[in-house]
């Protein structure tokens, strides 16, 4: 949830947005099509550098928000990397029982491979995620000719997360006040209290919202409002670069 606290405060949040996601984006495309060990450690240092030095984020926060996504792909790299027979078959046979985990060569580099691929994709999208605030993400999204529903949607949707969690949380703790969570039964009694009101207060909020938006002249669009950032001559130097880079890691070496 301080994802957008970050991005708003990253010293990135100047640079022109459309730039940030294409270059994110284009990371991400580039990291598939090639599929080489060399782009996505190169990947992962350009844009993990951009996020911790450009960005100014905390190197222990990028850590934090790193581990759960982390875990799940060296969990599943693992998979890739382990197989399971009757009998060994592979470069590294153990025995468990009645069946053998058999590991192969072939099956650890495919797994490093397959990890590092997913990493490096990770590490762009969190370039964009925490350099971007949701709003100017949105207008990029428009600049592109997606959906006026959709976008809208998302925007709402978004905005009202963050209401809802703070109606939520402001029930919770006059339920604790009040002894709610005094038992597992009682704990139980409250929670679906708690959810029925939240979904009732939900309603009635976006009736209210609804009638705050027409009040101001709402016909069907959403309107934001945006801020101009060019693009400066050492950013397109530097995307260049990077890319021309990649490209010579992905064509001219083995």
């Amino acid at each position: 949830m301080k994802i957008d606290y970050y991005a708003y405060h990253s010293g990135m949040t100047k640079w022109n947005a459309g730039f940030k996601v294409l270059l994110a984006v284009g990371t991400l495309l580039m990291v598939i099509v090639f599929n080489r060990v060399r782009i996505s450690l190169f990947a992962i240092l350009v844009m993990s550098g951009l996020t911790l030095i450009a960005g100014r984020l905390p190197i222990r926060t990028y850590a934090h928000y790193l581990t759960i996504p982390f875990a799940f792909m060296l969990l599943s790299s693992v998979m890739i990397a382990v197989d399971f027979a009757g009998t060994p078959k592979g470069d590294f046979n153990f025995s468990l029982w009645f069946f053998y985990v058999c590991v192969t060569r072939q099956g650890i580099a495919t797994a490093a491979q397959v990890l590092l691929k997913a990493f490096a994709g990770m590490s762009a999208l969190y370039m964009m995620a925490f350099s971007t605030p949701m709003g100017e993400f949105i207008c990029v999204l428009q600049n592109l000719h997606l959906p006026g529903l959709l976008v809208e949607l998302m925007h709402l949707i978004y905005r009202y997360i963050f209401i809802l969690l703070e109606t939520a949380e402001r029930m919770q703790t006059a339920a604790k006040v009040r002894l709610g969570y005094g038992s597992l039964r009682q704990g139980f009694r409250t929670f679906a209290g708690i959810a029925g009101n939240l979904f009732i207060l939900s309603m009635q909020k976006a009736e209210r919202y609804y009638d705050a938006l027409a009040a101001r002249g709402y016909d069907g669009k959403l309107e934001f409002l945006r801020e101009q950032r060019p693009v400066s001559a050492g950013q397109l130097a530097g995307a260049a670069a990077y890319i021309a880079a990649i490209i010579i890691l992905g064509r001219f070496t083995r």
